[in-house]
């Protein structure tokens, strides 16, 4: 299942560099709701079962100035934001090398679902994603923000040994997101690193 959602929310284009964590967390949601299966979240943008990927999620942005009530410390808006968004739903295998790293919710369950009740649930779920973002930019949401729900329906967040792929390459333990949404590595030598994009694997 492939789908591309036009979204325009007004936040600062430092907000919506999160787009995927929150739109992972919907296709979460929504996949649980209709098949029961829970997935895992990557980050920043991978949907999983195990080490097996089931989806990924892809954002692109375009941004414009802020309104001239807002303060200037704000800098740029999102203007729009296209999310896609693919989810293997029924297929019952992958070729060659594929297999091993690939994974669908046929695969995983022994059944297949129908895409529609899928998408409608994924974009209900999405919507509320981000209304969420934007009273959390406002501060009108008193739940938990966005980073610390994604560590805790992510079990590549915190704790899990990971080989990264920038910065020359590099082993380690995750220990979570920091403050600007970005995931913190513990390398092998006990050094704190921080990965800016993705290229995140088990080691």
């Amino acid at each position: 299942m492939y789908v591309s959602a036009l979204v325009t929310p007004w936040v600062p284009m430092s907000d919506a560099r999160n787009l995927p964590m929150a739109a992972g967390l919907a296709a979460q949601a929504a996949v649980e709701e209709c098949t029961g299966l829970r997935l895992d979240l990557r980050w920043p943008n991978d949907l999983m079962f195990g080490d097996r990927k089931c989806g990924g999620i892809l954002v692109e942005s375009a941004s414009e100035p802020a309104p001239s009530d807002w303060r200037p410390e704000v800098g740029p808006g999102l203007r729009y934001a296209v999310v896609g968004i693919g989810i293997n739903v029924n297929q019952r295998g992958f070729p060659g090398e594929l297999e091993a790293i690939a994974s669908s919710l046929c695969l995983e369950s022994g059944r297949e679902f129908e895409r529609e009740p899928l998408l409608a649930a994924l974009l209900r779920q999405l919507d509320e994603e981000i209304k969420r973002m934007r009273r959390g930019w406002l501060g009108t949401d008193n739940g938990p923000d966005l980073y610390r729900r994604f560590e805790s329906q992510s079990s590549w967040a915190s704790g899990k040994r990971v080989q990264v792929d920038e910065g020359g390459g590099y082993t380690g333990w995750t220990r979570g997101l920091d403050g600007e949404g970005f995931l913190r590595v513990e390398d092998d030598a006990g050094v704190g690193r921080t990965v800016l994009s993705g290229g995140v694997r088990s080691a």
